[in-house]
């Protein structure tokens, strides 16, 4: 597995927990967040990744830092861009 998809994993099993904690489920947590379900249900699988728009918009929904999704780091640019 790749840096960038072991990133995705992560991130996405942060996003899933967090969610899971407050008894959101997907298709309501995207709606009160602005996003498409599809859009979240793939970055809690790891499959891509959030703008970071999305990720503030999730992070005030489910009320954290956005740095809560990477473990309490700002936001790694290679989550962002990919690199």
């Amino acid at each position: 597995m790749s840096d960038r998809a072991a990133l995705l994993a992560g991130v996405g099993d942060i996003l899933v927990a967090t969610r899971v904690h407050l008894g959101l489920d997907v298709e309501d947590a995207a709606r009160e967040a602005g996003l498409e379900p599809e859009r979240l249900a793939e970055a809690e699988a790891g499959e891509t990744a959030l703008d970071e728009r999305e990720l503030a918009a999730l992070a005030e929904r489910y009320g954290c830092a956005v740095t809560a999704f990477f473990g309490g780091r700002v936001t790694p640019l290679s989550y962002l861009f990919g690199t």
